[in-house]
């Protein structure tokens, strides 16, 4: 017999399964983005089926929702030591001698992160000074 205290454990469909995946790794991007000193607002609410033709996204993808990321106006972005720099010294630095922990592996960024449509590349640096090409005009 089944406890009645016990509930049943359920299978979730994938899309059910997917969106609070989504969720959980969108409150990890806002964290970090704000560490970087960059200001995100979540987003839910929108036409998702206009938002898929504008952005050219496969149909067997979804939106469950969406980061607005950016700077504050007049805000300077933060800096952070370079990963790429001797990272020995950065935690020595950082820890007083501690070793160092390893990085794990992390998908590179043109495959998380795209520009103005589904599968384009995200030039940050080619759209800010694109922006400030057009202000200067």
């Amino acid at each position: 017999a089944l406890s009645p205290v016990q509930p049943m454990p359920t299978m979730e469909n994938v899309e059910s399964w997917s969106y609070k995946n989504a969720g959980i790794m969108s409150q990890m991007y806002t964290m970090s983005a704000t560490a970087h000193g960059l200001s995100t607002c979540m987003m839910e609410g929108f036409d998702a089926r206009r938002a898929k033709e504008i952005l050219r996204i496969p149909d067997r993808y979804g939106i469950p929702l969406m980061v607005a990321t950016g700077y504050d106006y007049g805000v300077p972005p933060v800096v952070h030591a370079d990963l790429n720099d001797d990272l020995d010294s950065v935690a020595d630095d950082i820890s007083g001698g501690a070793p160092k922990q390893k990085r794990t592996p992390r998908l590179e960024m043109n495959e998380v992160f795209f520009g103005d449509t589904f599968g384009a590349p995200l030039d940050v640096v080619q759209t800010l000074n694109q922006g400030g090409e057009e202000e200067a005009a």
